[in-house]
């Protein structure tokens, strides 16, 4: 999506006086609307009575929790309800656990109305796929010309991509390409003379002197230098490119000699002290704030949290800055994160009877409207928000309630810069932060593969082996074992059955989507 065809977007929404569209779209299920109109005898005057609305449907779903949840009785959800002819119940869960806590529910088979999938291709979804748990949506959503919006405001790539044996399960949450990058405070490498890198070797450098420096100037050298993350480093050393055994399969990432390189490249920062001791154990939530506190120099989240990142770092220093590093530079390609252009997607359980998921699927296609996007991500206009310069701008009451979990339970229209723009931030603000991030445009598109590719032998060897790789990959940083070691029980996955089928089938997915290669 083009930048002026975003500003209709966030100019254009007027929510108190949408509820026509709404109709409109929830008439494209036979389900949606009741009509009571009869023919009349003759020479009589022939009157139709209003369609009768539906009952709300009533949905039970789940979804992942960053911050607080918007409250059922709160103005925001009543109006959501009201206006989407719903009666939605969402059961939160921690991002940090959101993962295992849908292995469990899909395992026990208790499965919600409407699932948040973060992961299409995780082992236990597509196991609960395969096993039924979800509808097939392929019939039902054909061309779209039942569900215009899905058409017109929706990342078309994101329906095929996240496709499982050729079918829909999910309509996939759809957003641009730009997301995530390393945040980097700019103050300290000011303070210590250093210049924003753009290499892993400088990267390193930096990152190290930084470590081994006082840069809060709090007396002590406890700064934390980086904390390893694969989604964003490994991919400078080749993982994104697929790796072929010896009859033509294709070897997951994490068996490769390039990602035992990325650990090799964390283990040296390990033993230069940049990487704190206990890094295995620091969750996600808890890097977060060791950022916004002062305490790492660095961070990988979205780009559109550098403004609050800033502003909470100013809490506890005083001109804090933040500089984004969109990529780096490695041996064999960029460090960084090019989106999918969606991010999980929303299924439908089977539990279900055909007429609610028919409703459920209306529902999803209204709140996908391109004049909903302000609604379903930051409130209501006037009360959670207000547009200054054509973006939205959090009020008081916005900021304690609209937050990065706020959008889990809905689909919406893609916006191309959904993950970089800030609610918090004015308009120059966020203008900037577009360019230093549009720059991605012009290294290479490169994808997580293995966010696509699918293999029910990988899922099945990874389920038994994935907490031992993990286990490995720590002490392997650390220095538990030596990197001889680390790559020899790689070599052992290797020869795991089930890894070895694996190759295949990915190899098998992998022209499915993108074609011999």
């Amino acid at each position: 999506m083009k930048t002026n065809r975003r500003k209709r977007l966030v100019t254009g929404v007027s929510f108190l006086i949408i509820s026509s569209v709404l109709l409109s779209a929830c008439n494209s299920s036979p389900q949606a609307t009741e009509s009571n109109s009869r023919g009349a005898p003759s020479g009589t005057t022939t009157t139709t009575e209003p369609a009768k609305k539906p009952d709300p449907v009533q949905i039970k779903g789940i979804a992942n929790l960053y911050n607080q949840a918007p409250a059922k009785d709160s103005v925001f959800w009543k109006q959501m309800e009201k206006e989407f002819n719903v009666d939605y119940s969402v059961d939160w869960v921690p991002a940090d656990n959101y993962q295992q806590k849908l292995d469990l529910v899909l395992a026990s088979g208790d499965i919600p109305d409407l699932m948040q999938i973060t992961n299409t291709t995780a082992p236990s979804v597509l196991k609960a796929v395969k096993a039924g748990a979800f509808w097939d949506l392929t019939p039902y959503l054909g061309d779209f010309s039942k569900y215009p919006n899905f058409k017109k405001y929706t990342n078309q790539n994101a329906w095929t991509l996240s496709k499982v044996s050729g079918k829909n399960y999910f309509v996939p949450r759809t957003r641009g390409n730009l997301d995530s990058a390393v945040f980097i405070r700019q103050d300290w490498l000011d303070k210590l003379n250093l210049k924003a890198p753009t290499t892993l070797e400088e990267f390193a450098n930096v990152v190290k002197t930084i470590a081994k420096s006082d840069p809060d100037g709090n007396g002590k050298i406890d700064t934390i230098g980086v904390i390893p993350n694969a989604g964003y480093f490994a991919a400078a050393f080749g993982t994104r490119d697929p790796v072929r055994d010896s009859s033509g399969g294709i070897i997951h990432a994490n068996l490769t000699s390039n990602y035992a390189d990325y650990v090799a490249y964390m283990r040296d920062l390990y033993q230069a002290g940049a990487i704190p001791k206990e890094f295995a154990l620091i969750n996600g939530t808890q890097q977060e704030e060791m950022f916004m506190t002062g305490r790492s120099a660095t961070f990988v989240k979205n780009a559109w949290h550098k403004y609050r990142m800033e502003q909470e770092n100013q809490k506890t220093q005083p001109g804090a800055k933040v500089t984004l590093l969109p990529y780096l530079k490695g041996p064999k390609g960029f460090a960084h994160i090019y989106d999918l252009g969606y991010f999980g997607g929303m299924a439908i359980s089977k539990k279900v009877d055909e007429k609610k998921m028919l409703r459920i699927l209306d529902f999803l296609n209204a709140t996908s409207d391109e004049k909903y996007y302000n609604f379903v991500n930051f409130g209501i206009e006037g009360v959670h928000y207000v547009l200054k310069d054509g973006f939205p701008s959090l009020t008081d009451a916005g900021k304690k309630e609209v937050n990065s979990s706020f959008n889990a339970p809905f689909i919406f229209s893609t916006a191309e810069f959904a993950k970089v723009d800030s609610p918090l931030a004015p308009m120059s603000y966020n203008l900037q932060t577009r360019e230093e991030m549009k720059v991605l445009y012009k290294i290479d598109a490169k994808i997580e593969l293995f966010n696509v590719l699918q293999s029910d032998a990988w899922s099945t060897a990874w389920s038994k082996f994935k907490d031992e790789f993990a286990s490995m990959e720590a002490k392997a940083i650390s220095g538990a074992i030596s990197m001889d070691d680390f790559k020899a029980f790689q070599a052992k996955m290797l020869e795991n059955p089930d890894v070895k089928k694996s190759a295949g089938e990915f190899a098998k997915s992998y022209e499915e989507f993108f074609g011999k290669k």
